[in-house]
């Protein structure tokens, strides 16, 4: 079918570096004048059907600060700090004598519980990632905050008069801090669990009963606007988790078509632990997981720190990309991806090595794995069916790095690299002569990428 067809588009030359140049140059010129042309055709063609007028705010919402904020859409786009800098600027403007402003949610997130996000007017919003033994905290659990998600309405708490021993503790510190009072709300979400917001001010006097209540009144507001920049920063954190850094960006922006790839250079890293299936059937299911996430984990960060991308996991192993165009990465030439994937691949095997704490049932074993490297053109894109895709990279090149990686278990040697990857690089690597690989006609020239 036609919209299944592939489009796949040629690298693009590297684009010159003197932005003023481009700004003045005549293609610069013919396209913004293109632009323009489109843009006073569409108004000329929305005026000649007598549009309406835009939607006025609320008479209700003119003479406050917090309730225009709210309203307006633009402000669930930024980021929490700056949604939590701007809610807290805007309750100062309309009247409430604001000193500390905290909210938090649940992440959704393997190593992260919940965020905590906590304004004062010195330091402006901090974010901190709680982790998961946060529920059990005695901290936590001796909060107001605990019985705002067990259900409960709200707390208010003048802390100039003396506090009493079985008060809240949090409430001791805030009064040290010079704190006069502390009001805590829910605010409800719609998909995810209830959340909080507490505010304090130093004010004399404490807050003001018309001040609480028009702030109450902008509660289901407040939980509306911050839900939909929270749901942003879930569907993010999530995206990354299971596509990596720059497929999450891309599918982010639309690319989501199944068939729609780019053709980018790139340099390739694959790799496998060894022994799997022996430490499988020697350790438990649980214990064998913990080893195969501490393994990959030594691995990933070792390519994330070279700049390059996990592309997917394969059981036991993972195909990595460092690409040396289309600004996917860090690297802005081939020598760079291919010094990059090979340093990758060094850095996790020297950390690999240094493995001490495997599990008791696999007695002296040492933690090994096969890394293969490759270097070429792939097509970097949706793959898949109609109901599950996959952001990847295909053709000859992954083929090849994948076999090289079976190769290292035969030639007994951790790192591998193909003669494509040995030109990128520019020399270093030396060759082990031309061997077969599984699918491949004519014998490959390989080189070992250790020192050896």
């Amino acid at each position: 079918m036609a919209e299944e067809a592939r489009k796949i588009k040629e690298p693009e030359p590297p684009q010159a570096s003197h932005d003023q140049d481009e700004m003045t140059s005549p293609g610069a010129t013919a396209a913004a004048a293109e632009i323009w042309d489109e843009s006073a055709a569409i108004s000329a063609e929305i005026a000649a059907h007598r549009p309406l007028p835009p939607v006025a705010a609320p008479s209700w919402s003119r003479d406050s600060h917090s309730a225009a904020l709210l309203l307006d859409a633009a402000s669930g786009r930024g980021d929490l700090a700056a949604f939590m800098d701007r809610l807290a600027a805007v309750l100062v403007a309309d009247g409430l004598p604001l000193a500390r402003l905290n909210t938090g949610f649940l992440a959704l997130h393997p190593q992260i519980y919940a965020r905590t996000l906590s304004w004062d007017a010195a330091a402006g919003t901090v974010i901190t990632d709680r982790g998961f033994d946060i529920e059990l905290s005695g901290f936590y659990r001796a909060s107001p905050v605990r019985l705002i998600h067990q259900g409960a309405d709200g707390f208010r708490c003048h802390l100039e008069a003396p506090l009493a021993a079985g008060d809240f503790p949090i409430l001791h510190e805030l009064r040290a801090a010079g704190v006069t009072d502390y009001y805590v709300r829910p605010l409800d979400f719609a998909t995810v669990r209830r959340s909080f917001l507490s505010i304090a001010t130093t004010r004399a006097g404490g807050f003001a009963e018309p001040e609480l209540a028009r702030l109450d009144a902008l509660l289901p507001l407040i939980a509306m606007r911050l839900e939909t920049v929270v749901l942003r920063v879930m569907t993010s954190d999530l995206l990354t988790l299971y596509l990596g850094r720059d497929a999450a960006r891309r599918v982010a922006a639309g690319a989501v078509r199944r068939g729609e790839g780019r053709l980018i250079r790139a340099a390739l890293l694959a790799c496998d632990m060894r022994g799997f299936t022996r430490m499988s059937d020697l350790l438990p299911a649980g214990d064998m997981i913990d080893l195969l996430d501490r393994y990959l984990d030594i691995v990933t960060m070792a390519v994330h720190r070279a700049g390059g991308e996990v592309l997917k996991f394969l059981g036991d192993g993972l195909l990595a990309s460092f690409p040396a165009d289309e600004g996917t990465g860090t690297a802005a030439t081939a020598a760079q991806a291919a010094r990059a994937a090979l340093d990758a691949a060094r850095q996790a095997l020297a950390e690999l090595a240094d493995f001490e704490a495997l599990p008791a049932p696999l007695g002296e074993a040492r933690l090994r794995a096969g890394f293969a490297l490759n270097f070429g053109d792939v097509v970097y894109g949706n793959i898949g069916s109609r109901e599950r895709l996959d952001f990847t990279v295909i053709g000859p090149v992954v083929n090849e790095v994948a076999r090289l990686e079976a190769l290292c278990k035969t030639l007994d040697r951790p790192l591998l690299a193909t003669r494509a990857f040995a030109d990128a690089l520019g020399g270093g690597l030396r060759s082990l002569g031309v061997h077969a690989l599984r699918g491949k006609r004519q014998p490959t020239e390989v080189f070992s990428g250790l020192d050896d």
